[in-house]
């Protein structure tokens, strides 16, 4: 079985299990609730409709808020990726498959993120709605999903990790939120020490001074880097969770 296709194949199987169950319809109900009364909320308080003050007012505070919603979701979301297998047998023979370690993962990963992308895909609405009162910096949006859309990536990426070291979903969702909440917290170390070299990594490592790049649409090469990177490492740590199950 080529690598495409046996990605392919698990990645319906997932997206159709997703969809059959009515937590992504709850989640997705509720997440659109909130955004939709924060970006209610923002345009009744903007003042000015100009495009540069509906951005600074409107716009940017209300990704930063879908953002960091999600560091709640994510972890619903991948919670049962692997500790439900675990906690019905059914991993072992998920493994035993035919397909390989990779396979599953991004099978399982890419399913996961069509999901949120499901769940973000009301927000659509609201550039077009702010094109009607003489919104047209497109870049900006652009650039502002695209930092969403990493984000979720790297949240996600968490979330599989340690629901593929615990058979307990409870716990998969309460240390994946944990460590997220970690990495965004970060950033308020930065004032925390007056050594620069500390300083500087501390903010290197936290989410949301990569995210802020995005937002403010300067799309820079290592912010990409950092999130490819992020991600990366933990479904590597992912793998290594899966290989152990051999020893």
């Amino acid at each position: 079985m080529g690598f495409s296709r046996g990605i392919w194949i698990l990645y319906k199987k997932e997206v159709k299990d997703y969809f059959l169950s009515p937590l992504v319809y709850i989640l997705t109900g509720l997440y659109s609730l909130i955004i939709g009364w924060l970006f209610f909320n923002y345009l009744v308080a903007s003042k000015d409709l100009t495009t540069a003050n509906l951005s600074q007012s409107i716009l940017i505070p209300l990704f930063g808020n879908m953002n960091f919603i999600f560091l709640f979701l994510a972890p619903l979301l991948t919670m049962k990726v692997f500790a439900e297998e675990k906690k019905l047998g059914t991993l072992n023979l998920l493994l035993r498959s035919g397909l390989t370690d990779w396979q599953i993962i991004f099978g399982k990963y890419f399913a996961t993120f069509t999901v949120t992308v499901f769940m973000i895909s009301m927000t659509f609405l609201f550039p077009i709605i702010l094109g009607f009162s003489g919104y047209h910096d497109w870049g900006l949006v652009i650039s502002c999903y695209l930092g969403l859309f990493f984000c979720l990536l790297s949240y996600l990426a968490v979330g599989m990790f340690v629901s593929s070291i615990t058979s307990n979903q409870i716990i998969a969702a309460i240390l994946s939120f944990s460590i997220l909440l970690g990495f965004m917290l970060m950033v308020f170390s930065v004032n925390a020490t007056h050594l620069s070299l500390v300083r500087d990594l501390f903010q290197y490592l936290s989410v949301p001074f990569h995210f802020e790049g995005f937002v403010r649409g300067a799309i820079k090469n290592f912010n990409i880097l950092y999130f490819f990177c992020f991600s990366g490492m933990f479904l590597y740590m992912t793998r290594k969770s899966l290989e152990s199950r051999y020893w």
